[in-house]
């Protein structure tokens, strides 16, 4: 744990060095507050609210230059935030948990879902959990939310994980599915769209993920700094994300239609995908007390941790409940 504490500051230094400078230089030139936001892997519909505030003009209503950062890996993301590279991220799982834990001063002040939207599909030969005994696994990184969301699934299916099968490690999910589609792995576990693919090539879907733990998939996490210094900002930036979030919610095909552009997918590809993710999103940016509590067990159980945080550790919903009280 130690190491891991030392590689964690190492790396953060690193970026404040190699990133932040610019960063900063970037923002004194605009005239407009600059709140970047960095997104794991390339768009996909996680990002959605994000991209429908940028379209509506919700940002600039607000004053603000937003700047979305996709393709960063959800590491590098939350080390971006800690060196303040970024004011935002969309990584709001174990990852920021595990850096809250090590001492970083972050926090969750937003969340798109409640619940996981990840699906376990196998290549047809494999129709049983019984039958991947010997297979080969795509998952993303180790520790993800979807890495441990597979391996609960496993365990409950009567399949161990550590001797039974091989789990490669291939990143985000338009490598699964590749890897799926080739034949490169026996089974992959698979975002939106990539589970539509799986369908529409005749592979098998073994489970659904969305009844497991609880699980975060898209949210806001920032830091302290952002929170206590420049808080009106903060405030404006929730506020139009909160607006695209509620469009996402009520617009199918405007929310497709942005979904088509930013994830490069067809119109319908984009509907099929809209209509299979709307049911996890929520409307106003948070999650119950239960639920919050959910994620925590999940979490920390993630991250292999027996530590118990409380809630207010980890999230603060307060801006959202004020952006709620006085809409």
């Amino acid at each position: 744990m130690r190491s891991d504490r030392l590689y964690f500051w190492i790396i953060t230094v690193l970026l404040i060095i190699f990133m932040d400078l610019t960063a900063l230089s970037a923002e004194g030139q605009q005239s407009r507050p600059v709140v970047r936001v960095s997104s794991p892997g390339l768009d996909t519909v996680y990002s959605t609210p994000f991209r429908l505030a940028q379209d509506l003009g919700a940002y600039q209503g607000e004053g603000l230059d937003v700047q979305i950062l996709p393709g960063v890996k959800t590491g590098p993301s939350v080390q971006m935030l800690v060196a303040g590279s970024v004011e935002a991220t969309q990584t709001v799982g174990t990852t920021t948990l595990a850096a809250i834990l090590h001492g970083a001063p972050l926090k969750v002040v937003m969340v798109f879902n409640d619940k996981p939207s990840y699906w376990l599909y196998s290549k047809k030969s494999v129709q049983t959990f019984a039958e991947l005994k010997g297979a080969k696994i795509a998952s993303s990184t180790p520790g993800s939310t979807n890495d441990r969301l597979l391996k609960v699934v496993l365990e409950k299916n009567g399949v161990n994980w550590r001797k039974d099968l091989q789990i490669i490690y291939t990143g985000t999910s338009d490598v699964r599915i590749k890897a799926l589609l080739s034949g490169a792995v026996d089974a992959a576990v698979l975002t939106l769209p990539g589970n539509l693919v799986a369908d529409d090539a005749g592979f098998k879907q073994l489970m659904s993920f969305e009844n497991e733990a609880g699980a975060l998939t898209g949210g806001v996490a920032t830091a302290e700094p952002f929170m206590s210094k420049r808080r009106d900002v903060l405030v404006k930036f929730l506020r139009a994300t909160l607006r695209g979030l509620k469009y996402f919610k009520t617009n199918r095909e405007g929310s497709a239609k942005s979904m088509a552009k930013y994830m490069n997918i067809p119109f319908e590809t984009a509907l099929r995908t809209y209509d299979t993710a709307i049911p996890v999103f929520v409307s106003n940016g948070m999650i119950s007390k239960d639920f919050q509590d959910k994620v925590l067990d999940f979490e920390l159980k993630a991250i292999g941790s027996d530590k118990k945080i409380p809630r207010d550790k980890y999230f603060d919903f307060s801006i959202m409940k004020s952006l709620s009280t006085n809409r």
